[in-house]
């Protein structure tokens, strides 16, 4: 029944952070929900599957990009044909859907400025964006930190505890896209995923 215009903004206003709010509380539960690897029950089966690397990183990533209106400036190299890995699917979609916004929010606008491969068990999503603070790579994967206001602070802490779900380690670190390109740093974050022989 609000019509004036800045008690509609209020509204609104409320509105937005009580979805941010929503998206926070899901994102802990889901978080709660998930077994580790090798636990059992009927809800810790996904940690027993077994799945295609390369096809789901190629299938995730192409569907970002076109959301994100990023494909000329997102690089793809699959390097994990053959590989099989601990992790479920959704999972796997959701730390790398993760790394990716935050690799998009900081990078340029060149093509290759985000560059995601893959090789055994591993994944990288790379970003040439600026180094990060070391106060802030102390503080990375920790709950409710963040060094932007809007951020619940949540994605990286997320990502870390889907990860170790799942047997596999995140980590940081500043280095080049690829071999042949040393002297382009940028920020790198790489899943270590356990891989079925």
């Amino acid at each position: 029944d609000l019509t004036a215009p800045e008690q509609l903004q209020l509204t609104s206003m409320i509105g937005q952070n009580a979805q941010r709010l929503a998206r926070i509380v899901e994102d802990v539960l889901n978080v709660a929900r998930a077994p580790r690897a090798g636990e059992g029950g009927d809800a810790g089966e996904f940690s027993t599957h077994s799945l295609a690397l390369d096809e789901a990183v190629q299938r995730f990533t192409l569907d970002w990009s076109r959301q994100n209106k990023s494909s000329h400036k997102t690089c793809l190299m699959l390097g994990a044909a053959d590989c099989q890995v601990s992790f479920d699917p959704e999972h796997l979609r959701r730390v790398l859907v993760n790394l990716l916004d935050n690799a998009l929010r900081y990078s340029g606008q060149h093509p290759r400025s985000i560059v995601v491969t893959t090789g055994g068990g591993r994944l990288r999503v790379w970003s040439d964006g600026a180094p990060l603070d070391l106060t802030v790579q102390k503080h990375l994967f920790e709950p409710f930190f963040s060094s932007e206001s809007r951020s619940s602070g949540l994605g990286l802490y997320i990502c870390r505890e889907l990860c170790e779900r799942h047997g596999a380690a995140l980590s940081y670190s500043r280095e080049s896209a690829t071999p042949d390109a040393p002297d382009v740093q940028g920020n790198c974050f790489q899943v270590d995923m356990k891989v079925y022989r």
